[in-house]
């Protein structure tokens, strides 16, 4: 269903917007713990092997500082009383929403299996040294499948009530 100029939206089409509006928003400040949770990962793993943590603690505190500026970034969308742009886009949210589970926990399972293999079939798999980079690498799918879950069965999947409450509010 494509607007015509002139014509109101319907509210299921406002209601798509508001939920991309707030998917937008979401992502800008979590897409930084893609850094800070495998930065904190490498830095048990290397606390637990001796090691040090400059690595972990900086990737983990860049991907706050990122996270932080994500949230300032996004904060006229956040904030706004304006309403969202209708968006058309049913098929392909309807799409997203059916598979989001399966890909949300493939790409963990699919990341471990990788680090499971590196340290089996390579000769310093084990070793203490790279022990913090693959749990880093294990960890590193968890917060990217955590936004997929989050946006998808949760903001578009529940769309119309989020809207309805943005409405009551605004």
């Amino acid at each position: 269903m494509t607007p015509v100029a002139g014509q109101p939206s319907t509210f299921q089409e406002l209601a798509l917007g508001h939920a991309h509006r707030r998917n937008r928003v979401f992502l800008f400040w979590w897409m930084g713990m893609a850094f800070a949770i495998p930065g904190l990962a490498y830095a048990m793993a290397a606390a637990a092997t001796g090691q040090s943590l400059e690595t972990g603690l900086m990737t983990a505190a860049l991907g706050l500082v990122l996270s932080g500026a994500g949230w300032l970034l996004a904060i006229g969308p956040r904030f706004t009383r304006k309403p969202p742009r209708p968006a058309t886009d049913f098929a392909r949210t309807h799409q997203q929403i059916r598979i989001a589970t399966g890909v949300a926990a493939a790409a963990p399972i699919a990341m471990l299996a990788i680090v499971v293999a590196l340290v089996t079939l390579t000769p310093k798999g084990a070793s203490p040294e790279v022990l913090p980079i693959l749990s880093s690498l294990a960890v590193y799918p968890v917060p990217i499948s955590a936004a997929l879950l989050y946006s998808r069965r949760h903001l578009l999947a529940r769309r119309e009530e989020l809207y309805a409450r943005w409405l009551a509010r605004r």
